[in-house]
């Protein structure tokens, strides 16, 4: 359960990282799905992965359909990432870790690429502070051995019109959660659309904000070129970004108050340090602290400092130190 835990962290520092500090695309009705074909890359999948009329981002299950209010998108060298969000908070969101059309499956990875941590996830959450549904292969890592789970992800990337810069696909899969800790919970998806979504290549720079954010990283200054942090699912995650993947990122509890607390690699208070998006890339507090100086939850606003050892959770005994942390953020 450590290692499903672990998972859903990952997802949601990915999936703060990919949506905070953006502008957000404002759904348009009258957009129309593309239902074009696979152009290439990964299995070719089969199963209901389409549909639908309308919407820019949807999805079925539980017999009813959600239509996102707003969407993010990235598209770059590295990866593809997607998040569709209703204005209650309800979120998908799904990567992929290449850049181009395609159908990608688990059965493009195996144990040993990583899996979530090489880039290809797919999640649910149904509200701040709910433990999400993730797709998992049902052949290895946390859920292989979970009776009567079957995987069904499916992610196709039908089209990326790099002069207007916009994304269209379909995806689905059967999504995997420890409801309390202990009951398995399953949730099937379908019919996953997302169409003519506005993307960038990098999380924009907000100029307006007065975020700081340093650290040492094995000795060495880490000087972020994007500081971004935002609420959400119960935790504060704030991320300093150099270039487009490598990050340093903390997640608090949204309620902190000022105070000394432990970092692990999963929890209240976490750690990572992204180095990229390989499978080995990326790396969780294994010990160290934060200390929150103020928090000013009215308006948003927190600040402290931060050091801790990252490891690599699974595969390989490589570390990294973070050192001389500080932060002074305002968040979303």
């Amino acid at each position: 359960m450590t290692k499903i835990k672990l998972l859903a962290t990952v997802f949601l520092f990915f999936t703060a990282f990919t949506f905070v500090s953006c502008e957000v695309e404002s759904i348009d009705p009258a957009l129309a799905v593309n239902n074009g074909g696979n152009t290439g890359g990964g299995n070719t999948g089969g199963g209901n992965t389409g549909g639908g009329t309308s919407g820019a981002f949807k999805a079925d299950f539980d017999g009813q359909t959600f239509t996102a209010n707003t969407t993010q998108a990235i598209v770059n060298d590295d990866y593809i990432a997607i998040t569709g969000m209703k204005s209650t908070g309800e979120f998908f969101q799904i990567t992929v870790p290449e850049g181009t059309v395609g159908t990608y499956t688990w059965d493009d990875y195996d144990e040993n690429s990583g899996g979530v941590q090489g880039g290809f996830a797919l999640i649910y959450s149904q509200a701040s502070g709910s433990i999400p549904y993730m797709g998992a292969s049902d052949q290895w890592g946390a859920f292989a051995d979970v009776p009567g789970y079957t995987d069904t992800a499916e992610i196709i990337i039908t089209s990326i019109d790099t002069q207007n810069k916009k994304i269209s696909g379909k995806f689905k899969f059967t999504g995997i959660r420890y409801a309390n800790g202990v009951t398995i919970e399953t949730k099937v998806f379908t019919n996953g659309s997302f169409t003519n979504i506005p993307y960038t290549a990098d999380v924009p720079t907000n100029p307006s904000n007065n975020n700081t954010f340093f650290a040492k990283l094995n000795g060495q200054n880490f000087t972020p070129t994007n500081i971004s942090a935002m609420s959400m699912s119960d935790r504060i995650n704030i991320i300093g970004r150099k270039g487009a993947v490598e990050n340093i990122a903390l997640s608090l509890k949204s309620n902190v108050t000022p105070g000394t607390y432990n970092l692990t690699m999963i929890g209240d208070y976490s750690g990572r340090y992204t180095k990229d998006m390989s499978p080995l890339g990326n790396f969780a507090s294994d010990s160290g602290s934060v200390t929150v100086i103020s928090h000013d939850v009215a308006n948003k606003k927190i600040k402290g400092t931060f050091h801790f050892v990252a490891t690599l959770p699974v595969l390989s005994p490589d570390t990294h130190n973070v050192t001389d942390g500080t932060f002074d953020v305002t968040y979303q």
